[in-house]
């Protein structure tokens, strides 16, 4: 059963990457940084906190942000608190190029539940959140 939730992970992955790279110009990963700063509350959110969400090392959150930077999708200011940190705010840019990818990522799960429908994909669903929860618990100890 595992090895059909891991492709299915794979698979979904490299389809994110393929798509949003093609209609938007970005990477899965590089959206999922963009998207969760877009999301966070005022007062920002942590290189560490996006890296442990995602699943990405410190370092790679680190080189999309300094690449989103460069393009001139996000502003970084230093910190009140550290001198090793910065707070970073996404421009005009980076909001409209965020929207278009949640706007794709919504036309994806539109053609998934086309597919499959909206049952399966409610089970399918519920599943995989009960399998979340007993893998969390597991780590847990």
């Amino acid at each position: 059963m595992l090895h059909h939730l891991h492709r299915a992970d794979l698979l979904s992955r490299r389809v994110a990457d393929q798509h949003l790279g093609e209609r938007i110009g970005i990477g899965r990963a590089m959206f999922l940084v963009l998207d969760m700063l877009d999301s966070a509350r005022p007062g920002g959110i942590t290189q560490q906190a996006i890296a442990d969400h995602l699943g990405l090392t410190k370092a790679a959150v680190s080189r999309h942000i300094a690449t989103a930077r460069a393009q001139g999708w996000l502003r970084a200011i230093p910190s009140d608190t550290s001198r090793r940190e910065n707070s970073v705010t996404l421009t005009a840019a980076g909001r409209a190029l965020v929207k278009r990818g949640r706007q794709q990522r919504a036309e994806s799960e539109r053609q998934v539940i086309e597919a499959l429908g909206t049952r399966a994909l409610q089970r399918t669903t519920r599943t995989l959140e009960q399998l979340g929860s007993l893998l969390e618990e597991r780590l847990r100890g």
